[in-house]
C-alpha cells in the first residue's frame, strides 16, 4: 500500500508538472547596469523550443542589428549584435509569449539593462578643430583640446606635454578639456595621459592614450603647387632687400657673385603668391637646376654662363610678356617679379619630367649647442630663436624679412657648404671675373639645426640628382620641411 500510494503521488506531481508553461530564464538580469556592449543576450527555455519561435517572438529596443543562434539544442538561443552596442544605453529586450514544440505556453518577458561605458580619448585636435594624429606637427604655441567619450573626474586626468604637466581647462560638461604648447622648446613632442583617470561614476579610462606630434613653425601662406622644382634667381645686394616669397622656398642657395656682393637661388617646390626680384644666372646656377632636376628662371644671361651651360644643357626660362612683370614698388633693375601662378604656367612649357626632391624631419643628437654664428664670406649673423626653432638672419647688418608676409625670416635649417671655388676671367675684353664653385664633387659641412651644431660631409652621387649630406657619425641628412638656407663658401 505504501508503494502504491508513492506512485500515485508521484504520478500526479508529473500530470501537474505538465500543465505548467515553459519558463525562460536569461543571462541579463532585468535592471542590470554596466553590461558589455560586445556581450549576447542568452535565452534558457525549460523546455524545447524552436529557433523560428524564438526569432518571431523577439525584439530589441532601440532597433539593434543581430541575429539568434542556438547555443545548446533547443533549450539555449543567444542573440548576438551585429556589432557592439552603444556605450551608456538603456535597453529593453523583449519576449513575446509564444509556444514551445510540445505546444506547451511559453511565458514572455521584458528585461531592461543599461550598457557600460568605458572612458577614453574620442579626438585630440588642433585650436582649429584640425584632428591631430601621430606624426601632425602643430605650431608654437597651440591650443590643443582633448574631448572624451564621458564625463571625467578631472582630478584624475593627468596629461603630460613631454616633460611638464598641462594645465588644463575642463569644459562646463567635463567631458573636454584645452592645453597651451606656449613656452615648450620646439622639437618632437609626445602627449600622454597617465594610468588612473577616471569619469564621474568611477569606470577607469580605458588604455594610455599618447600622440606623438612635434611643435615647429609653419609657413602658411597661400601657395602652387608645382610640376617639378623651379630655381628661380634672386638678386641679394642693399638694392634688392628685402625680398618677395623667400619663407615659401625649400632651399635657397646663397654665393658671391661679381663685385663681392652675394645672389640667391631659390628652389621652390611650391611657388607662392609673388617672387622675386629676379636677376640672371652665374656659372653655379645651371649647376643647381641639374641636380634638382627643375627649370631656371632668369632675367638675361651673360654670354660666358651660356656658353657654360650650353656643356650640359640645362631648361632655362628667361624674360617672357604674360609671365614675369615690372612692379613700380621697386627700382629699375632690382624690379622684376613672377607670381605662384605663372611660375606653374612657364613650367607647362617645358617637357621636364615630374620630380619631388625629398625633405623629412631629422632625428639628430650628440650636436654642441650654438645660438649665434656668423659665414664672414657672406656677411652674414646667424641666430637662434628657441620659441620657433628656427633661425634669423642678418646680412651687412639687416635683419632680412619677407615682403610678402611682413615678417622676419625664419630659416629651419642652415649648412653652411665647403668646396672648390676658382675665380674665372670671362675674357669679355673688360677684365670681369666670375666666381665657379665646385658643386660635383664632395667636400666638408656644418650644420646647424634647433640650436645645435653639426659637421659633416657633402657629396655629388649624382649629377642630375640633389646633393647628398652626410654628418660624420655616418648617418644620412634628411632635410626638413620649411625653409633649409646653404652658405656656399670655401
Amino acid at each position: 500500500m505504501v508503494v502504491l500510494v508513492v506512485v500515485i503521488g508521484m504520478g500526479a506531481f508529473l500530470a501537474y508538472e505538465n500543465t505548467l508553461p515553459t519558463t525562460v530564464a536569461t543571462n541579463v538580469k532585468s535592471g542590470q547596469r554596466d553590461v558589455p556592449t560586445d556581450g549576447n543576450f542568452v535565452f534558457n527555455f525549460s523546455r524545447s523550443v524552436s529557433i523560428e519561435a524564438v526569432r518571431s517572438a523577439f525584439s530589441i529596443t532601440p532597433a539593434t542589428d543581430g541575429s539568434i543562434s542556438a547555443v545548446t539544442g533547443q533549450s539555449t538561443y543567444a542573440w548576438t549584435p551585429n556589432k557592439p552596442l552603444q556605450e551608456l544605453t538603456s535597453y529593453s529586450v523583449n519576449l513575446r509569449a509564444t509556444s514551445d514544440t510540445s505546444r506547451h505556453h511559453v511565458n514572455g518577458g521584458q528585461w531592461t539593462f543599461t550598457t557600460l561605458i568605458i572612458p577614453r580619448v574620442l579626438a585630440i585636435t588642433a585650436g582649429n578643430g584640425s584632428p591631430l594624429k601621430d606624426g601632425t606637427e602643430i605650431d608654437p604655441g597651440s591650443t590643443m583640446k582633448l574631448t572624451f567619450n564621458d564625463t571625467m573626474e578631472p582630478v584624475t586626468i593627468k596629461v603630460s606635454v613631454g616633460t611638464q604637466i598641462a594645465a588644463l581647462k575642463w569644459a562646463a560638461d567635463y567631458k573636454s578639456a584645452t592645453f597651451v604648447t606656449a613656452g615648450l622648446p620646439s622639437g618632437p613632442l609626445t602627449v600622454q595621459i597617465a594610468p588612473g583617470g577616471r569619469d564621474q561614476t568611477g569606470h577607469l579610462v580605458a588604455a594610455a592614450f599618447s600622440l606623438k606630434t612635434g611643435v615647429y613653425w609653419h609657413d602658411h601662406e597661400h601657395t602652387v603647387s608645382l610640376r617639378y622644382p623651379a630655381l628661380i634667381q634672386i638678386p641679394n645686394d642693399e638694392f634688392a632687400r628685402d625680398q618677395n616669397g623667400l619663407q615659401a622656398a625649400d632651399i635657397v642657395y646663397e654665393y658671391l657673385a661679381e663685385g663681392g656682393i652675394t645672389r640667391l637661388t631659390a628652389i621652390y617646390q611650391n611657388a607662392p603668391d609673388v617672387i622675386g626680384p629676379m636677376r640672371s644666372a652665374p656659372f653655379i646656377s645651371p649647376k643647381l637646376a641639374r641636380h634638382y632636376k627643375g627649370l631656371l628662371f632668369q632675367s638675361g644671361e651673360s654670354q660666358a654662363t651660356r656658353n657654360r651651360a650650353a656643356s650640359d644643357p640645362t631648361p632655362q626660362f628667361f624674360d617672357q610678356v604674360g609671365f614675369q612683370y615690372r612692379t613700380g614698388s621697386r627700382d629699375a633693375p632690382d624690379n622684376l617679379l613672377i607670381n605662384g601662378d605663372r611660375v606653374l604656367a612657364a613650367e607647362e612649357l617645358f617637357n621636364i619630367s615630374g620630380y619631388v626632391f625629398p625633405k623629412a624631419r631629422p632625428a639628430l643628437s650628440g650636436g654642441t649647442a650654438i645660438n649665434s654664428f656668423t659665414v664672414d664670406e657672406h656677411y652674414s649673423v646667424y641666430s637662434y630663436d628657441a620659441a620657433t626653432g628656427t633661425y634669423t638672419k642678418t646680412e651687412e647688418g639687416h635683419p632680412y624679412q619677407d615682403v610678402s608676409l611682413h615678417q622676419p625670416l625664419r630659416i629651419e635649417m642652415l649648412i653652411q657648404l665647403h668646396t672648390r671655388e676658382q675665380l674665372l676671367d670671362v675674357g669679355d675684353g673688360h677684365g670681369a671675373h666670375i666666381h665657379d664653385f665646385d658643386m660635383d664633387t664632395n667636400g666638408r659641412i656644418e650644420v646647424f639645426y634647433k640650436g645645435q651644431h653639426y659637421t659633416g660631409n657633402w657629396a655629388s652621387t649624382d649629377s642630375h640628382g640633389p646633393l647628398a649630406f652626410t654628418l660624420d657619425n655616418g648617418n644620412p641628412l634628411t632635410l626638413p620641411p620649411g625653409l633649409v638656407w646653404i652658405d656656399v663658401t670655401q
